[in-house]
């Protein structure tokens, strides 16, 4: 059974689907704590592709993935770095071409980012997710956790 943070991210019009292997690729790129200067990771969702910068320089493209599947609306959100190890374990146990959704989720705060494969789910509170309503933007944690 999904956790129903999960089930409603799916339900919503807010998400991204990406090949596993490209979720996989775009991760690999988030570099270390000592370049990072910050914890937090940018993904932004254009509606055709997702995008990964550092929050501490969010101009700066580090890698990106076309999107499969059915487009949605486009979102942003920061989530914590220290969040991927456990994606990355979890995703390289799946089939690579399957799609993994990642979307934002906010029905109370914080704002969470949800991935999800194979009836499987990750969940993960978020640093800042501007597409979320104003009140249930940021982590109430701080930056760095």
């Amino acid at each position: 059974m999904r956790h129903p943070a999960a089930a409603a991210a799916v339900e919503g019009t807010l998400m991204a689907q990406v090949a596993i292997a490209d979720l996989l690729r775009v991760i690999a790129a988030v570099p270390g704590w000592r370049e990072r200067g910050s914890n937090g990771v940018r993904l932004v969702y254009d509606g055709s592709r997702l995008v990964l910068s550092t929050a501490d320089r969010p101009d700066e493209v580090l890698a990106r993935a076309s999107t499969r599947g059915h487009a949605t609306e486009a979102w942003e959100l920061t989530m914590y770095a220290t969040s991927l190890p456990g994606v990355r374990v979890w995703l390289s146990s799946l089939d690579g071409e399957q799609l993994v959704d990642v979307s934002p989720f906010w029905a109370g705060t914080p704002a969470l980012v949800v991935f999800t494969a194979s009836g499987g789910h990750m969940t993960f509170p978020v640093i800042d997710c501007p597409s979320a309503p104003a009140r249930r933007r940021a982590f109430t944690g701080g930056a760095d956790g």
